[in-house]
């Protein structure tokens, strides 16, 4: 089953500071090694987004670098890189009317979960649990 990794776990699987690195890390290699793992744009924005802002991390990457690990991951054959495709405003309505209203930054999540009801993904990687709100959605806390 193909599963999407969030900003979240990308983080943890690359700071080896942090607590939930070991086990970020172990599952996403787990993914590597076979098939079914996937990113999507908004998710690899926010994360050169976070690794590069020196209010939200106490050693920010070098964006050189931070660029270079996003296309090191959309040119990996065995990642699966998603995209809105016609149908996205459809499935995105769909998805908000099956969902309690949103408000602010939960609309990044909705977006998120539009892009991958419509490229088949059902399956997240994630420690936000804002995601539990998308009925669709399965949602896996590797770092628990």
């Amino acid at each position: 089953m193909t599963v999407l990794i969030d900003t979240n776990i990308w983080l943890y699987a690359l700071n080896a500071e942090a607590p939930q690195h070991r086990k970020a890390r172990a599952f996403i290699e787990k993914l590597r090694a076979g098939s079914g793992l996937c990113v999507a744009w908004p998710v690899l924005y926010e994360w050169l987004r976070v690794v590069t802002h020196p209010r939200v991390l106490p050693h920010p990457l070098e964006p050189s670098l931070a660029v270079e690990f996003v296309a090191q991951l959309v040119g990996d054959s065995r990642i699966d890189l998603l995209a809105e495709t016609p149908r996205h405003f459809s499935v995105l309505s769909e998805l908000l009317a099956d969902t309690p209203p949103l408000r602010g930054n939960l609309y990044h999540d909705a977006h998120i979960a539009a892009l991958m009801l419509e490229n088949g993904v059902v399956r997240i990687a994630t420690a936000d649990r804002h995601f539990r709100l998308f009925r669709h959605l399965e949602v896996v806390d590797p770092t628990e």
